[in-house]
């Protein structure tokens, strides 16, 4: 996948908040005493969610532009999608042991390793973007109809919970597979054959003053695997937060 410096930089800002937003989540839960103002179910971090989840839709498209064996693309998707999901896999366990009363059973690359996946008919196939955004929009639509709906656990993935659900993450496909749908219908416009579009193309070289940023959003998966534990060791060193 040929790299363009404006999605790198696009992730390194969506890190750059989540590391911020983390950091106001960690102390409003170690010690809440400290940021009494801040409240995780007001103040959400679906808007970063929804600047990663995306990202990650516009790169499917770049992904496998240049691939014109149907099943081969298929193939990388899905190896995309279980790579994705093995990373998802040590997150749950790590927030098991961790947190075993919110444990991390669909966050955000549970979802985009199985949208990944699921995304493959509308990413092999070239479906027209406008279907491609319609249908995402569609997924959207229907989130509001789960909201109150409880069910057991194997729908969780599907946006339908257990009474008494609690998990520290959760971006499940309804609504958020229509979101990266919409990541790939905006790829499939801007990046058509996985080359940017003239409007695009008018950004040139990266600028200096993004390169930091995009440095961050070339590393996005490991420094979201790293940075909860380091904020963590950060607050308990400085002392704002014990166990």
């Amino acid at each position: 996948m040929g790299r363009y410096w404006e999605l790198d930089a696009g992730r390194g800002v969506a890190i750059l908040l989540m590391i911020g937003y983390h950091i106001l989540f960690q102390l409003s839960f170690f010690a809440p005493e400290q940021i009494p103002w801040f409240n995780p179910y007001v103040l959400t971090g679906a808007p970063i969610a929804f600047l990663f989840v995306t990202i990650a839709g516009i790169s499917l498209v770049l992904f496998t532009a240049k691939e014109e064996n149907l099943p081969k693309t298929a193939k990388k998707m899905v190896v995309r999608g279980i790579y994705i999901l093995c990373f998802a896999a040590a997150i749950t366990a790590g927030s098991w042991l961790i947190f075993p009363s919110e444990v991390v059973v669909f966050g955000i690359l549970h979802l985009i390793g199985c949208a990944t996946i699921l995304a493959i008919p509308f990413v092999v196939l070239k479906i027209r973007s406008w279907i491609t955004l319609g249908f995402g929009l569609i997924v959207i639509a229907i989130s509001p109809l789960l909201a109150y709906v409880r069910g057991p656990a194997y729908l969780i993935p599907f946006g339908i919970t257990p009474v008494g659900f609690a998990t520290l993450d959760y971006e499940p496909l309804i609504p958020w597979f229509g979101v990266l749908l919409i990541g790939v219908a905006l790829g499939s416009v801007l990046y058509k054959g996985g080359v940017r579009c003239k409007a695009l193309e008018r950004l040139g070289e990266i600028p200096k003053a993004a390169v930091p940023v995009a440095f961050l959003g070339r590393h996005s998966l490991f420094i979201y695997l790293i940075h909860n534990p380091i904020i963590f060791g950060l607050l308990f060193a400085a002392g704002f937060v014990s166990v």
